[in-house]
Formats: structure tokens, C-alpha cells, sequence
């Protein structure tokens, strides 16, 4: 059995989401979607976190070896019909049969920054759409920068990352649909960072193309961490620090979302090697999977086991890696905020909504540069 690419996409973003992260967590307990939103409901805007702080955390908690399953509550909905000729001749490969059906199919990604072990609530520091076309021959990954100044339902304008802790999974959800023009999200994965560690150590590491070169010193233990420029090998908790990283990059937080995707690109291509080596070893992860993540939707952690053989392989090349566009940086109401690029952002909502990406980056490009 060969397990296709798009079926490790899937698997790996249900971990990655916790790579924002605040300090790994030691119990197994979640809050009810009730108690988590009425915590966070009433949450100020948010500040901004201490990366050096939080890795050394990281670093100090590998030894961790669970984290509990978390909680999240969203309005789903039907994929998304592409409603353009060029969409609706796109034959799709994945049978009825499939847990995903035979659209296309967009997932949210959140990760939180909570410091509270039992909690899913805080600032949501990961934000990132998983789009999945109808033929199932690409994958991309859309990522939302936390700083973005957007609308945000009911509750005015404000940081993206404090939609989440201001109103909950639903008003995150609202907003970043709203943002791109009513994008139809099907799912939400949500989970915290250790989660991460543990997937990074069963894949025995994962290699990533490195674009800056850096370096963090882990605030717990000291311990320095150089990051070269090119392909670089990350195992255990250094997979956790390069994805967390902002301080020092020329670009800070878009190159950090370039990082999350890059890792998580990284993480299918080893969860594929992994898998062709021994395909026993998917359902060992499978069940890992369930005590670290939640799944919001219909669709249960255990039907990616029926995923594997419905579903096509891809080429790492076909991931195509973007980031809602900017067009530079401002001061809001004393916040350093990111401004979106209403245009650009228009017609990324789009070709989401259309199942038309690669018609979008043709005319775009994939570069985050703001104005690049």
C-alpha cells in the first residue's frame, strides 16, 4: 500500500497547527467548546509573545510525551462547488466513497499560544487554510500572518489572532472567511505543540529547505541553535524552534509562516517515506494522532486509514505554498499591524472559492514580500 501525499498533508497539518504554541502540554483534559469560548470571549487584543521565552519552554519540555486532544467549535459546511468553467472540468480522482467526497475540500489550521495546559484558548498564533482541489493533484497552504488589521464579525477591527481569543473558534472561523470573499471552510484542526515533538520524533526527523540562515539560544537551557541556509536535518525539539522563530529573520513573521510551511512540506515528505518503508506504521499513527488532536467536522482522525488507497499521489512539487497578501506595515491604535492587500487578497478568496489556485499564482506568483 502506498500512502498518497495528499493523505500525509492531511495528517501532518493536524499536528502542525500547535507550532505557535505556548508551553507543552502535561495533561490528557480538554475544555468543553463552552467553557473554552466563554474563557476567551472576553480577552483583550493581543500582545505580543516572547519567541526566545517560549522555545526555551519547548526545549525544556521534550521529554513530554502527551498532549491532550483539544477542542474547537465551527460552522462547517458542504465543499465548496467550483463555479467557473475551468474549475467544473476538473475530473476528480477521489471516489464518493472517501471521507473527504469528491469535491474540493478547505480546512483551518489554528494554533494557540495558551499557557494553560488544559486550555485551547489564547491567541491564535498559527493561522493556515489547507486547500484541497477536486482532482486531488495539488496541495496548497495558505497561511494568515497573526498580525493582519482585519474586520472582524461583531466584534470591529483588530489583529487577526485576536478573533480567536476575543470571540472563539466561530468568529476566527467567520473572519477569515469573510476576509477572502466567503471562503467555504470545511473543517478546523486544532491542536497544541507538543503534539509536534511527538510526530517529529516518530518521523525520526524531517528535512527542510532552509531560506535564511539563523540562529536561537534556548532561554531554559542556553543551548544554541544554528539554522544554515539550504537543506537542513530537524529532529526532535529543533523541528519546534526553527518553526517558531521570527526574531532575526529579514522579513520576521511572513518568513516564520514561510517556515510553517516549509516544515510542514518537510513532515508529508517524510511521513511519505516513512509510510512506503513499513505502511503497518499508519494506523500506530493514526491512533497517536487521536490523543493529540480535534478534528471539527465530520470527518473522524480514524477515517484517514480509508484515505490511504482513495486518494492520488502527489510530487513534493505540488505543493503550492502561499501567504494572504500584504501590502506593508503601519501602526494601529499603538499595535505594530500587517496591512492587508485588499486586491491581491480579493483574488486569492477567489480562486479558493473557485478551485482555481493554480490560475491564481500564474497571475500572482507565490512570492509574500509585501509589493513583491
Amino acid at each position: 500500500m502506498r500512502i498518497s501525499r495528499a493523505l500525509a498533508t492531511l495528517t501532518a497539518a493536524l499536528v502542525l497547527t500547535s507550532c505557535s504554541g505556548g508551553d507543552p502540554a502535561t495533561t490528557q483534559v480538554a475544555p468543553t467548546t463552552e467553557e473554552r469560548d466563554a474563557a476567551t470571549s472576553s480577552a483583550s487584543a493581543p500582545a505580543t509573545t516572547d519567541d526566545t521565552a517560549a522555545t526555551g519552554s519547548a526545549d525544556a519540555g521534550a521529554a513530554t510525551s502527551s498532549a491532550p486532544a483539544g477542542d474547537a467549535s465551527a460552522r462547517t459546511g458542504s465543499a465548496t462547488t467550483p463555479s467557473t468553467a475551468t474549475a467544473a472540468e476538473r475530473t476528480s480522482t477521489a471516489p464518493e466513497s472517501s471521507p473527504l467526497g469528491s469535491g474540493p475540500v478547505t480546512i483551518l489550521l489554528v494554533g494557540t499560544d495558551s499557557r494553560d495546559p488544559s486550555s485551547m484558548g489564547g491567541h491564535s498564533d498559527t493561522i493556515m487554510l489547507l486547500h484541497l482541489p477536486a482532482d486531488r493533484e495539488d496541495v496548497a497552504l495558505i497561511s494568515l500572518t497573526r498580525d493582519m488589521w482585519v474586520d472582524i464579525p461583531g466584534l470591529g477591527q483588530g489583529k487577526i489572532n485576536s478573533a480567536f481569543a476575543r470571540g472563539g473558534t466561530d468568529t476566527l472561523l467567520a473572519t477569515v472567511s469573510d476576509l477572502l470573499g466567503g471562503v467555504e471552510i470545511d473543517y478546523v484542526l486544532q491542536s497544541n505543540f507538543q503534539g509536534f515533538i511527538n510526530l517529529t520524533r516518530w518521523l525520526e526527523g524531517f528535512e527542510v529547505d532552509n531560506q535564511h540562515a539563523s540562529s536561537v539560544v534556548v532561554g531554559s537551557t542556553g543551548r544554541e541553535v544554528v539554522f544554515e541556509e539550504g537543506e537542513i536535518w530537524l529532529e526532535n525539539t529543533d523541528g519546534l524552534i526553527y518553526a517558531r522563530q521570527r526574531q532575526t529573520l529579514p522579513l520576521g513573521d511572513l518568513d516564520r509562516t514561510e517556515r510553517q510551511r516549509a516544515v510542514l512540506i518537510g513532515m508529508m515528505e517524510r511521513l511519505q517515506e516513512r509510510l512506503e518503508e513499513d505502511p503497518q506504521d499508519f494506523p500506530e499513527l493514526v491512533a497517536n494522532l487521536r490523543d493529540n488532536v480535534k478534528v471539527t467536522g465530520d470527518l473522524d482522525v480514524a477515517d484517514f486509514v480509508a484515505l490511504a488507497p482513495l486518494l492520488t499521489e502527489l510530487d513534493p512539487e505540488d505543493t503550492i505554498s502561499l501567504m494572504v497578501p500584504i501590502t506593508g506595515f503601519d501602526m494601529i491604535q499603538g499595535q505594530s499591524v500587517n496591512i492587508v492587500d485588499r486586491e491581491q487578497t480579493a483574488a486569492l478568496g477567489q480562486a479558493v472559492r473557485e478551485d482555481s489556485i493554480e490560475a491564481y499564482v500564474e497571475r500572482w506568483g507565490t512570492g509574500y514580500a509585501p509589493g513583491g
